[in-house]
């Protein structure tokens, strides 16, 4: 359980400098004052620039997403994840953003206080969604937050799933910069969400199917590589309504799920980046899952939004199919 945190007056006055400086005067500020006299470590300074990113770049910015993909742990990555958040922060000058601070106010129910946050999230309410998260927080833990924001994420995919890709490296950079600076990045990610017009129908149409699956379906053992070209001849040829009920049919039938996910992963890999990163971060997402029933979830969502996009892109080409490609793209996505 946690309550508010309050950085220290020297991380707060890191990260104000960081927000403030010019890349290049930032950049000999940090030579002189933090690497040569051993002052910070790396891991200190990626921390600051973290929070300044998420503090002042608009949610969802390409630098909160790039953060934890450019980090390697050394001040050379610092300066490229530094000269990233000054790009895109001096793109946005003509139309600034300042995370608010945090506002106190009263405790809730998290049932309550998520309810406020899903709705929020409809009718595009970001200080309602700023609220609520930070009500949670103080009743909640960072892991459980993150959780009811990756259940929101996999409901939408309007703009190529822009929201559960967003999760997923938000959640990957909390791993990194640590628990107790979770917070900020967990209100920029709700005000993200409250950003795009919501589109549901594949969840809706999931949704149905995930509480009607067998209860023993992850002991399915069946299906092979033949199975697997089957289920790519559906997703790109078919509606999502029709993948849906065709992939449902499937595990119900006894096809493991693997296959299904082997049959995603490789329309996704020849999909655009645009198209496959959502279907990556969903199976990562996968891997986190803690039941049986948010697995399914997930599945039944990267089913659905290959199937959606692939009828509408006839670029797709079917690639050669062999089991090592198969497990290839499996292990690529477990790694993402």
């Amino acid at each position: 359980m946690m309550s508010p945190f309050q950085f220290s007056a020297e991380m707060n006055l890191g990260v104000s400098l960081i927000e403030e400086m010019p890349d290049s005067d930032l950049w000999n500020l940090i030579q002189r004052d933090w690497i040569t006299s051993e002052k910070r470590n790396p891991l200190d300074v990626f921390r600051m620039v973290s929070l300044a990113a998420v503090r002042s770049l608009h949610p969802g910015s390409e630098t909160i997403n790039l953060l934890y993909a450019l980090y390697r742990g050394d001040f050379i990555s610092i300066r490229q994840c530094i000269h990233q958040f000054k790009r895109e922060q001096e793109a946005q000058s003509q139309n600034p953003f300042q995370l608010r601070n945090t506002q106190l106010g009263a405790n809730d129910a998290t049932e309550k206080s998520f309810q406020q946050l899903r709705g929020s999230m409809y009718y595009g309410d970001a200080e309602g969604a700023d609220d609520a998260m930070t009500k949670m927080y103080r009743t909640s833990s960072a892991f459980e937050l993150f959780d009811m924001l990756f259940d929101l994420a996999i409901q939408d995919f309007n703009h190529h799933g822009r929201k559960v890709v967003t999760a997923i490296q938000s959640w990957k950079l909390v791993q990194v910069i640590g628990w107790e600076y979770s917070l900020p990045v967990l209100r920029s990610l709700a005000r993200f969400f409250c950003q795009l017009p919501i589109n549901s129908d594949c969840f809706i149409e999931s949704e149905n199917l995930v509480y009607d699956v067998r209860k023993d379906w992850q002991l399915n053992l069946l299906g092979d590589v033949r199975v697997c070209e089957n289920l790519v001849d559906i997703l790109i040829q078919s509606s999502f309504e029709t993948a849906l009920d065709d992939t449902f049919k499937a595990i119900e039938d006894g096809i493991q799920t693997e296959l299904v996910w082997k049959a995603v992963l490789s329309v996704a890999y020849r999909m655009d980046s645009n198209l496959s990163l959502p279907i990556y971060a969903l199976r990562s997402l996968n891997q986190l899952a803690y039941d049986a029933k948010q697995q399914l979830q997930v599945l039944f969502q990267s089913v659905g939004f290959a199937a959606e996009n692939c009828h509408q892109n006839l670029s797709y080409q079917k690639p050669e199919w062999n089991s090592s490609l198969l497990d290839k793209l499996l292990l690529q996505s477990i790694g993402s």
